[in-house]
């Protein structure tokens, strides 16, 4: 009995000290996962950040745009910065060709200049008073205060719709400048109309319909667009200077200069070569330099939502009137198509082109186009391109399309 009585107290211990360090291993484990836990957050609050970021300036980057005065300074700025500071490294982005770093680093503006670390990470950037006291005064703040991002939040997204530009061609029939719309490719958020207008301005000729004519000069290129004490001036290249003070030049130069008044704001301009320099072009005096068509023109109030190419969008603009005789062989015809070009644009009733996305989504449609682009690039005549694409698709039912007469 008393043995027992030993047994069962015995018994009682060992339960006892069993509980009490099942106890002690819940605790210890509790405690365990408490302390990683605080680690964890630690590791991602705002003070461990800012004890882990590199907030030296490592490398000094400028993103600019080709054709852009202000950011022809900006470069200056850099090469005198690299002869004053050279223990940075310099790095130079180009805001047209180099757009996985453009919307890496979220520009939004032409020039920026930003300050890395060796990490490749934004410590802070310039947008304005883009100088060399200016980027040292920027270098001594962040070595002051640490990181200085920008203020906001800075995304550069692909914009939803395709911006476009009003250029002006030579019609020789009536003597006058013809507006035509095209649209702007881009892939950045960044914003550059004007340098985007001159350069296509200056390689329109090989993309014209066979009734107008590029106002510019073959081996004329633009060179720079900036502002002199409120004129807009517009460089060319140095091959422009033959054709100084002929009909020619006087007409590339109203061409440029129509073009740029399309843009608010923009009323004064004046084109150099060299030391060639052009007399002011008010836009009051070349009112009636335009005809004022709307056959070339976009709706404003439809925008096309973006896309990766608009080579055809911008031919169909051009060439609006000769798409109208060539056929699709899509299915289209069901949903009331009459030709190639409704595959692109409605046309309304004052001449101006609607935008749909049909194309977009439609290889047919874009080849048929392309077809015909290169029958115009062979010389063939309109009817024969239309021949051509009959053939191509024989035995595929075509939208009700008239053939066109001789031309």
């Amino acid at each position: 009995m008393d043995a027992s009585l030993f047994d069962m107290k015995g018994c009682l211990r060992d339960m006892h000290r069993t509980r009490i360090w099942r106890w002690r291993i819940a605790l210890t484990a509790f405690l365990l996962l408490l302390a990683a836990g605080g680690f964890m957050l630690f590791r991602t609050s705002p003070l461990a950040e800012q004890e882990t970021v590199d907030t030296q300036v490592s490398s000094i980057a400028i993103f600019a745009l080709k054709g852009c005065g202000g950011c022809s300074k900006a470069l200056g700025v850099m090469e005198q910065m690299e002869a004053i500071s050279p223990d940075y490294r310099y790095q130079y982005f180009s805001i047209s060709e180099d757009t996985e770093a453009v919307n890496r680093y979220g520009i939004t503006k032409h020039p920026t200049i930003l300050f890395l670390n060796a990490q490749e990470e934004e410590l802070g950037r310039l947008t304005e008073d883009i100088s060399s006291d200016g980027i040292l005064r920027e270098l001594e703040d962040i070595a002051a205060n640490g990181t200085r991002p920008p203020k906001g939040t800075i995304l550069s997204a692909i914009p939803s719709t395709m911006p476009s530009v009003t250029l002006h061609a030579y019609d020789p029939h009536s003597g006058l400048f013809t507006p035509v719309s095209q649209y702007v490719q881009t892939d950045t958020s960044v914003r550059y109309p004007k340098v985007s207008a001159m350069t296509m301005l200056t390689q329109l000729s090989d993309l014209l319909p066979p009734e107008l004519e590029s106002a510019i000069p073959a081996g004329v290129n633009f060179v720079e667009i900036r502002t002199e004490h409120g004129v807009t001036v517009v460089e060319l290249s140095p091959s422009f200077r033959a054709f100084t003070g002929s009909e020619e030049g006087e007409r590339a130069e109203e061409a440029i200069a129509l073009t740029l008044q399309t843009f608010e704001g923009v009323n004064v301009v004046q084109v150099v070569s060299g030391a060639y320099r052009s007399d002011i072009l008010y836009a009051e005096a070349l009112a009636g330099r335009s005809d004022g068509k709307t056959d070339y023109l976009l709706h404003p109030d439809t925008p096309l939502p973006h896309m990766s190419s608009v080579r055809e969008y911008n031919a169909a603009i051009l060439h609006a009137r000769h798409l109208a005789f060539m056929p699709c062989f899509c299915g289209c015809g069901d949903a009331g198509h009459s030709s190639n070009l409704n595959c692109y644009y409605a046309q309304e009733e004052d001449g101006r082109l609607t935008p749909t996305t049909h194309a977009k989504f439609c290889q047919t449609c874009l080849d048929v186009t392309n077809m015909y682009l290169d029958g115009r690039q062979q010389g063939l005549s309109l009817k024969e391109i239309r021949q051509s694409v009959d053939r191509a698709y024989q035995g595929i039912e075509p939208t009700d399309t008239p053939m066109p007469m001789n031309e």
